[in-house]
């Protein structure tokens, strides 16, 4: 098959996908891996995948990895950040965690998120990273140790909380 008309039809399947999500509700839940998901964070970790698999193919082939522009980088943050409750049950975590997340560099932010069961005095965890490295964590591509985080408070679950985070990759 030829490159051009496979470039061809990829086109034109984006540009429907483009066409259908254009006037569309992006609060409406969509599905996603089992995740229920408003369409709009569905998009965004579509996003995520592609960037993901498109990095994973630029390893394989020598290249050096791709980075999102800062204000998608930031979509990606965000969604990472309020998925790490989901995250933490997928991994069993049980202990009441209360994360304060710091993702340097652009795409970056500050969260507060309660991770864990709500019951009883959460466990203060702080944690600084990199959040190019977070997003790459997210996609299960990279170790927590591979983060060189900076992390204060209860440090005894700083690993859960990573733990969590890598369990939010789709695949």
């Amino acid at each position: 098959r030829a490159v051009a008309a496979t470039r061809a039809d990829w086109r034109r399947a984006a540009d429907r996908t483009l066409e259908l999500v254009r006037d569309a509700d992006m609060a409406a839940e969509v599905t996603v891996w089992g995740i229920p998901l408003p369409l709009g964070a569905a998009l965004v970790a579509r996003a995520f995948e592609l960037w993901t698999h498109e990095n994973d193919i630029r390893r394989v082939a020598g290249l050096p990895a791709s980075v999102p522009d800062g204000s998608t980088l930031h979509l990606m943050t965000e969604l990472a950040a309020r998925m790490l409750p989901y995250g933490a049950t997928l991994t069993g975590l049980r202990e009441p965690v209360s994360l304060h997340l710091v993702l340097t560099g652009p795409g970056g932010g500050t969260w507060d998120v309660a991770v864990g069961k709500r019951a009883g005095d959460p466990a203060p965890v702080s944690i600084v990273t990199d959040a190019v490295g977070f997003c790459r964590l997210v996609a299960n591509r990279i170790d927590p140790v591979e983060l060189r985080p900076h992390v204060t408070g209860a440090v005894e679950h700083a690993d859960r909380v990573f733990a969590g985070a890598a369990a939010l990759a789709f695949d």
